[in-house]
């Protein structure tokens, strides 16, 4: 923290913001993002509040949303520096663009504030329209301001103390030093928390496109492997543009959790104006770049998409429904690479997968469930603490039904007619059986992370015995 203060601006009454500075959040977004959740349909009453004005729709959203203040994102080193200030006595004013009624519900608990003074039906009260409010509440007299954002800077050229929290290193550097200042938590680019966000570990799920190709035995085919791999890129700005969406939509849940409290937006790293207007870029991308694709690859790609958003806003709340999903979804690459590479995907090959990820889901659930420390119940899921061994039972019974499936497969009229040696291919159900239920072994010995998926690309043994499943397949031909 970098502090340079006078004895003058001491006593001084402070003006704090409420967006960005108290809180590393937007309680206007926050509340969107809330209201969208509970009734997608609500995004048709946005747009007609917007019309009318912002500070209108925040006033409606005040009346319809109630948030979790206590799991919000606070400015913690900034909010200690409050309570100090208010025990020495100094007067505290929130003061910020947010609706009247949702400010007064945010201060209240905290007991920081002497007053607070918010945006109502007609007025914003941003940048020129706060400075003017302030001078009138303070009649003149001096005052220090902590913000955060540009629309803050006429009310530093005003203030006698200035006082920065959560501000881009760029933006501080145009505000004067000459006056008496404080900064805390001067952000960094937001550029690493955005690739966080997005979650490209997440993205070798999508090689499961390549599957159809290779087992199809063109994989050296070019032409067929280059729209494969435009499949891959596609489906991976889909994918990232899904978990951005999903992190929005369970901000309020996600900070209930173990784990997913730190994702950026969850945390308020990221602003929830960014994850937006990332979102629907990308989603742009993934389908531009489609059209490059057969058409039916982008009917595919559509349903995914449709599908997680099912998933996001409905379906991941539904008892073993959200499995199902889970499993779809992974299926659907499958096909979807097929669609790109103009190869077939054999009823085999979707039987064997949807059994495979149904089970893998079930243990991803588990896993959450062994982690949540919240007794009962698994936050945004319609899960208990009780489910945990039906959940395994089933999964586990998934799990050995897609090595039955396998075995099955030897002895079918599509193996004979694409391996020399498909007799061969027993050692593969041995090492599959083997992979999956280690992966149930240290779930329940605690030492698997919540992705089950990934423990192929993070596992040595998991590795080794997928290496020697390929090689097996190799021999076989």
């Amino acid at each position: 923290m970098i502090e340079y203060r006078s004895k003058k601006s001491e006593g001084l009454p402070l003006f704090v913001d409420l967006d960005g500075t108290l809180i590393k959040t937007d309680l206007m977004f926050e509340s969107i993002c809330v209201l969208l959740k509970r009734n997608p349909f609500s995004l048709i009453m946005l747009a007609i509040w917007l019309v009318k004005g912002k500070a209108y729709l925040k006033a409606r959203l005040a009346e319809r949303v109630h948030l979790n203040i206590s799991n919000m994102p606070f400015n913690a080193e900034f909010l200690d520096f409050l309570g100090d200030e208010e025990r020495r006595g100094r007067q505290l004013i929130l003061i910020s663009a947010a609706n009247n009624r949702a400010l007064k519900k945010f201060a209240e608990p905290l007991k920081l504030f002497a007053t607070c003074v918010g945006s109502d039906e007609q007025i914003n009260l941003k940048a020129r329209a706060k400075l003017q409010r302030i001078e009138e509440i303070n009649r003149g007299k001096p005052f220090s301001y902590a913000g955060n954002a540009r629309a803050d800077v006429p009310i530093w050229e005003a203030a006698a103390e200035v006082i920065r929290v959560n501000c881009s290193r760029s933006l501080a550097r145009h505000i004067s030093d000459t006056k008496p200042s404080r900064d805390f938590d001067l952000s960094d680019s937001r550029i690493r928390f955005l690739w966080k966000a997005v979650r490209p570990h997440q993205w070798a799920k999508n090689g499961l496109l390549f599957i159809p190709l290779a087992l199809a035995h063109q994989i050296t085919d070019i032409h067929r492997l280059l729209h494969t791999c435009v499949g891959f890129i596609c489906f991976c700005l889909v994918a990232s543009s899904v978990y951005l969406s999903n992190d929005l939509l369970d901000l309020e849940s996600d900070r209930l959790h173990s784990t997913k409290k730190t994702r950026p937006l969850a945390a308020g790293n990221l602003p929830i104006q960014t994850g937006i207007v990332t979102a629907i870029m990308l989603l742009l991308a993934a389908f531009t770049l489609a059209h490059l694709q057969p058409r039916e690859f982008v009917v595919t790609l559509f349903g995914y998409w449709v599908l997680t958003v099912l998933y996001s806003v409905l379906l991941k709340r539904l008892f073993l429904l959200d499995l199902v999903t889970l499993a779809s979804l992974y299926s659907l690459r499958l096909e979807a690479g097929a669609q790109a590479s103009g190869v077939n995907a054999s009823v085999w090959l979707l039987g064997f997968s949807m059994a495979l990820f149904f089970g893998l889901a079930a243990l991803k659930r588990v896993i959450e469930l062994s982690k949540s420390n919240h007794a009962g119940e698994l936050p945004g899921r319609p899960y208990k603490h009780s489910d945990s061994t039906f959940l395994g039972a089933q999964g586990m019974l998934a799990c050995a039904f897609s090595v039955l499936i396998f075995i099955f497969y030897i002895y079918a009229e599509e193996s004979q007619s694409l391996y020399r040696f498909p007799e061969m291919l027993w050692p593969i159900a041995g090492l599959l059986g083997g992979v999956l239920f280690r992966a149930w072994w240290l779930a329940r010995q605690g030492e698997l992370n919540e992705d089950p998926v990934l423990l192929a690309v993070s596992d040595r043994t998991s590795q080794i015995a997928i290496a020697l499943m390929f090689l097996v397949l190799w021999l076989a031909i």
